[in-house]
């Protein structure tokens, strides 16, 4: 039996388009993403669209017309929607229902209601009942393990249960496609998620993240307080995916969210090798993708769109001795027991020693700092602030840096990922998998092997 994955993370039986990052193939297909949350109570949600294209030659009488592009007025936005043969798309990888398109084109109506225009909108995303999200895998043949990991992540965080389809209406059935996209919500009956990226967790976690209703993060209604967007980097056919939302059909959760898994990457569908959204001060930023590292903020807003369920994640405040799932008697180490800064991180046998012992506290954003037990003034760091796979750790004095902030998200066996701010795609890794004394510890793209894992012990 395939199993059925609950809130906890715990196993009971029971019967991006193509998101490929390519910045020399002007980010054709990407599809960094961001964190924007619809309820169908409390959350609403915004439409997109994009430039009309009429087919001027021959276009059948009887048919739908290709690239269409419909332009809606929202609190004074212009929200653009593509429609193609007949299939409406809010983005390129979100799917609306014929059904969810007239809501959106009824609630362009000026003149209705304010009451009518509510009623519209929290009918437009449904949530999954009870928090129960029924699949069909059959349609990725053998390539089901990470679609299933995925589904493993999202359980851990939040209360929502993923569990084989047997004979129940409603269910998202994942198949392999040309590109990667997904109904936004529970629409009703068996709705596709399509994936080209069927072995990369991380996709398909923001693909799931579309069919419960969460949307991407550059379309929040505070975007122009956050980001730059360059339309004259976006091909007009693209322009839909960048579409700010109106105060009121939307709520936002949370800060804007760089790091957050449903962020587009700066030169996402670039015509010019020209970054298409940029910092305020034109500067561009490190996302997740294409890891499956859920940023705090993520983890939150899932659940506050489905709620009856706290996630705490590893207790702060807390003193730890950090362990490598390759051998759990090597921890991570300050040589020497030396304070000064630019010690690099090392594996080593457990000594039982505070230069093997972490001081763990978390912000208010829900970042992690660790520092040594004997020298609780330093903190561990990314050295340089680098990005790069194969860049070092080292212990430094705390400034609060995003180099010095970790998020820490639970995986199997109780074990976690550690991944810094700086680089949400990358983890805390021991490089080939050595567990030899004195195994300088770097980090590296999200691979999801056990040289990635560490328990964080109590002493």
């Amino acid at each position: 039996m395939v199993p059925e994955l609950n809130g906890r993370g715990k196993v009971k039986q029971c019967g991006y388009n193509n998101h490929q990052s390519n910045h020399k193939q002007n980010m054709k297909t990407n599809k960094k993403k961001c964190l924007g949350i619809f309820a169908a109570i409390l959350l609403a949600m915004s439409v997109f669209s994009c430039k009309k294209q009429i087919n001027e030659n021959n276009a059948e009488t009887d048919a739908k017309k290709n690239d269409q592009m419909h332009e809606f007025n929202f609190g004074g936005n212009k929200i653009l929607i593509k429609e193609d043969k007949g299939i409406y798309y809010l983005s390129d990888d979100m799917i609306l229902t014929e059904q969810q398109f007239n809501l959106l084109k009824a609630n362009n109506n000026a003149a209705i209601s304010t009451t009518a225009r509510a009623l519209i909108m929290n009918s437009l995303v449904k949530r999954w009942t009870n928090s129960i999200v029924y699949y069909n895998l059959s349609n990725l043949g053998a390539d089901t393990v990470s679609s299933l990991k995925a589904m493993q992540y999202i359980a851990r965080v939040s209360p929502l249960t993923f569990v084989q389809r047997s004979s129940q209406a409603n269910y998202i059935n994942f198949v392999k496609s040309t590109g990667n996209n997904s109904a936004v919500g529970m629409v009703g009956g068996a709705q596709t998620l399509n994936l080209y990226n069927y072995n990369t967790p991380g996709i398909i976690i923001h693909e799931i993240f579309h069919a419960l209703g969460v949307m991407h993060e550059q379309c929040r209604t505070d975007q122009s307080s956050n980001v730059v967007i360059h339309p004259e980097n976006i091909p007009d056919d693209k322009e839909f995916n960048f579409n700010q939302v109106s105060v009121t059909s939307y709520t936002n959760h949370g800060n804007f969210d760089f790091e957050s898994i449903m962020m587009y990457e700066p030169y996402a569908f670039s015509s010019n090798g020209q970054p298409t959204i940029t910092r305020l001060d034109g500067s561009t930023y490190q996302t997740s993708y294409p890891a499956a590292n859920m940023s705090p903020t993520d983890i939150s807003g899932i659940n506050q769109l489905y709620t009856g369920f706290t996630y705490t994640g590893l207790a702060a405040n807390t003193n730890y001795e950090i362990a490598t799932a390759l051998d759990n008697t090597k921890l991570l180490n300050v040589p020497g027991s030396a304070t000064a800064n630019g010690t690099q991180i090392i594996l080593y046998t457990d000594g039982n020693t505070n230069n093997a012992r972490w001081n763990v506290t978390k912000n208010a954003e829900g970042y992690y700092k660790l520092s040594p037990l004997h020298a609780l003034s330093k903190a561990l760091t990314v050295v340089g602030n680098g990005i790069a796979n194969g860049t070092k750790l080292e212990i430094r004095t705390n400034t609060g840096a995003a180099s010095q902030q970790f998020n820490i998200t639970p995986e199997a066996g109780g074990y976690y990922l550690i991944s810094p701010r700086s680089v949400p795609s990358k983890n805390v890794d021991v490089p080939g998998s050595s567990t030899a004394n004195s195994t300088l510890l770097n980090i590296w793209s999200y691979g999801g092997a056990n040289n990635q894992k560490f328990k964080f012990n109590t002493f």
